[in-house]
């Protein structure tokens, strides 16, 4: 019985790695989209959405029934929790990516107003970026050190967001014509900063997972 049940936690990770390769690539595509403004590209990436809520599902039921075939307790209970945990975050990354690409036809409506003050974006979303894929990494390879790096990167992307969200702020009061543009861009903003959080969700379960360490509001717990 443990064999197979061994098999089948085998399974589901191979299942939840596609799934976060889908995600990094529906996130890297909605970024290529608002930066060219190929509004054709975004729509490929908001259609592509249902393949992963298809997948989520998928990985969802396999956890249920191998909860129920085989009644995991301790360490094995916590490995297929976590799955269900990370499968959740995964599909939800994927929704604010298909946020970025409702984005981009708003704002290429603005891409000739040369006038305008534009936030640069290229920083968050590197870093947002560098953090989802290094989150991949450590479900992975269950690389704690590394969950505790990708962890403390995220006050840097709240701070962005803040800069962000103060720049469009100023920016609609000299150029009200153009409010929906940076009501789109603070909308943009608040995506990557979600997409952070849930890279830092993930970290935390994997760190939980292996440690038995809960580090919820206090990552200094998990590098003890």
């Amino acid at each position: 019985m443990k064999e197979h049940f061994i098999r089948e936690l085998l399974h589901l990770q191979s299942m939840l790695c596609a799934q976060g390769n889908r995600v990094e690539q529906t996130i890297t595509r909605a970024l290529e989209a608002f930066y060219s403004g190929d509004t054709a590209l975004a729509a490929a990436v908001i259609a592509a959405d249902s393949e992963i809520d298809a997948a989520e599902i998928r990985i969802e039921e396999e956890c249920l029934k191998t909860l129920a075939l085989y009644q995991p307790v301790a360490s094995d209970l916590r490995t297929v929790a976590a799955i269900l945990k990370i499968n959740t975050a995964l599909e939800r990354m994927a929704d604010f990516g298909s946020h970025i690409a409702e984005r981009v036809e708003e704002i290429s409506r603005f891409r000739d107003y040369a006038e305008l003050e534009r936030p640069d974006f290229a920083a968050m979303s590197g870093l947002v970026l560098r953090m989802l894929r290094d989150a991949l990494t450590v479900i992975r390879t269950a690389d704690t050190v590394l969950a505790c790096a990708v962890m403390e990167r995220d006050d840097a992307v709240d701070t962005m967001r803040h800069d962000h969200k103060l720049l469009a702020a100023r920016a609609i009061a000299r150029f009200p014509q153009a409010a929906d543009y940076y009501i789109a861009c603070i909308g943009l903003s608040r995506d990557l900063e979600r997409i952070a959080d849930l890279t830092t969700d993930i970290c935390e379960h994997i760190i939980y997972l292996h440690t038995g360490k809960i580090v919820r509001h206090n990552l200094s717990a998990a590098k003890q």
